[in-house]
């Protein structure tokens, strides 16, 4: 079967990793015609046109797989400045879903990890209304609304029932923030009242820090707002041995975007050491989304082969390989 789907690919580092990733959905036997947009972070205008581009792409075929995007020059001075936002309120990605799942090999305090976070990508801290009241003096405003906090709770319980999972954890600040986080609060707990198979726990976000270091195994799904869910998705990161463990989607009403986690890596750009794991593991998770579950499997087989084995993998992990050579290992392990 022949897929069509949109490859968004930023400057840097992806620029890199983007081919070896390909050349392991490739050996898997999948086709897939790729509509390529890259998005040049040179200049701020140029790369908002070419994302313009690419959103009109990921409209028509509904699905995407997208590197992380670089901050241009020369944009505004607010949250639009970040293209990966940017992307997000174009398409209507209201959901961000992050699995965190610990991988054999990688070495971690906590094996066996699964967990789920659902964020509200939409509102918050993030719609990026900020301005200066006097010198010296900035305000920055956090939207919360009952229709975007009901939207997305809906959608965690549906995802927890369709993932068959046990629990939800509500994180919030709503002892502090009782008009915002207390309206998000309130709005879930109704929503949960219509999910009874779905037990719901709240926790106050900094207690939700120290427990997830404490014991994450406590938690399955948790659902929070966009300032929680970005801080807290790179701790649970931390505590499953780092980027290589998680994957992200971001969802909307028609389309889904498929995404890597990791920062911009700088200091590894033309040196060919980059771990290509952080855009393949939520390849693994697309395929299996377009019904490609053999290959899906098959290749995650190959990364645990090689994260257990240790030693064809990049220096984050632990090894002294190069990019190219931990895609080969991973290639030959099919």
């Amino acid at each position: 079967m022949k897929h069509e789907i949109v490859l968004i690919v930023g400057g840097g580092i992806n620029q890199e990793i983007t081919p070896e990733v390909l050349r392991v959905i490739e050996a898997a036997g999948v086709t897939i015609a790729w509509n390529r947009v890259d998005v040049d972070a040179s200049d701020y205008a140029g790369a908002v046109a070419q994302l313009q581009s690419a959103a009109t792409a990921v409209r028509t075929s509904g699905l995407a797989l997208k590197t992380r995007l670089l901050t241009p020059p020369g944009g505004p001075t607010d949250a639009s400045n970040n293209l990966n936002v940017v992307l997000r309120r174009e398409l209507g990605l209201f959901a961000g879903v992050r699995a965190v799942r610990s991988l054999p090999g990688v070495s971690t305090r906590f094996p066996d990890l699964d967990l789920l976070i659902i964020r509200e990508n939409s509102e918050d801290i993030y719609k990026g209304i900020e301005h200066e009241i006097v010198p010296g003096v900035i305000e920055s405003i956090k939207v919360v609304t009952r229709e975007a906090s009901e939207r997305i709770a809906r959608f965690a319980f549906e995802t927890a029932i369709y993932l068959e999972r046990e629990h939800l954890t509500f994180v919030h600040k709503a002892n502090i923030m009782k008009k915002s986080d207390g309206l998000f609060l309130a709005t879930v707990t109704e929503v949960a009242g219509e999910y009874p198979q779905i037990p719901l726990r709240t926790v106050i976000v900094d207690a939700a820090c120290m427990q997830l270091v404490l014991d994450p195994y406590q938690f399955d799904v948790l659902l929070m707002g966009n300032l929680y869910g970005d801080v807290l998705s790179s701790l649970c990161n931390g505590i499953t041995g780092g980027i290589s463990s998680s994957l992200g989607i971001d969802i909307g009403d028609d389309v889904r975007i498929y995404e890597s986690i990791h920062g911009d890596a700088p200091e590894l750009v033309g040196k060919g050491v980059a771990n290509p794991l952080p855009l393949l593991i939520p390849v693994v998770d697309l395929l299996h989304y377009i019904e490609e579950a053999k290959a899906a499997k098959r290749i995650m087989a190959a990364i645990e082969a090689v994260t257990v084995a240790g030693e064809v993998v990049t220096a984050d992990l632990g090894g002294t390989a190069s990019t190219v050579e931990m895609t080969d290992a991973i290639i030959e392990a099919l």
